[in-house]
């Protein structure tokens, strides 16, 4: 998406928003590819979140609510995603097709859908990050399904992304600062991904009780 010359997928209200709308009619068809994909990227999340938590729901009964909680962040992140690309398809061409007049109108109506799409993706990255990704961090410490130190990358992504993204429009500095906890939201997806598909998968054959008769001699056999 970044290659076609639009850089964020949900654009700011107010002059950025008119410079999105201005990359977004430039752009090729790879923005469309690549915002589809970010789309895709929130569903396999979902399914992630179920795989998760069928390894550390020995941590306890609560963590059920750690994939709940996580799909209905996702949820709302996958809208706010959905937003701008529906706004990419229509909202942009009429407004660079428009006159002075109409693109009054409707640069008031794209700051609206804009807004929106903010402010559910703010939501929905807390909920995903700031709550259902400690959840299993705690629930990897605890637990010992996997390798600690994924434990402590979930709650600094948690802290970074979750908690501090909370505060990323107040200041230039604490947006950079949850940038990292975006990062490393995506590496510990993959790191809890390679981890359990690394962990031992044999099942142990049932035991048997008690001897076989060994034919002809009437001795047991083990």
């Amino acid at each position: 998406m970044g290659s076609s010359g639009v850089e964020l997928l949900i654009p700011e209200t107010g002059e950025s928003g008119r410079e999105w709308i201005a990359d977004v009619d430039k752009a090729s068809g790879l923005f469309f590819v690549g915002a589809w994909l970010i789309v895709l990227m929130g569903f396999l999340a979902i399914v992630a979140f179920v795989g998760f938590y069928d390894v550390l729901r020995e941590a306890g009964r609560v963590m059920v609510l750690a994939p709940v909680l996580g799909t209905v962040g996702l949820t709302l992140v996958t809208v706010s995603h959905l937003v701008p690309i529906s706004m990419a398809y229509q909202l942009a061409p009429a407004y660079s097709e428009a006159d002075p007049a109409g693109q009054a109108t409707l640069a008031a109506t794209f700051d609206t859908f804009a807004a929106t799409a903010l402010v559910t993706n703010s939501a929905g990255n807390f909920l995903g990050w700031g709550v259902a990704v400690p959840m299993f961090a705690v629930a990897i410490l605890r637990t010992r399904a996997l390798p600690r130190w994924i434990g402590w990358l979930g709650l600094i992504t948690g802290l970074l992304a979750g908690w501090l993204g909370l505060l990323s429009s107040v200041s230039g500095v604490i947006e950079g600062i949850s940038g990292i906890g975006f990062l490393g939201f995506f590496v510990f997806m993959l790191s809890m991904g390679v981890a359990i598909l690394r962990r031992p998968g044999a099942v142990e054959a049932p035991h048997r009780g008690g001897a076989a008769l060994s034919p002809g001699n009437g001795q047991s056999s083990p």
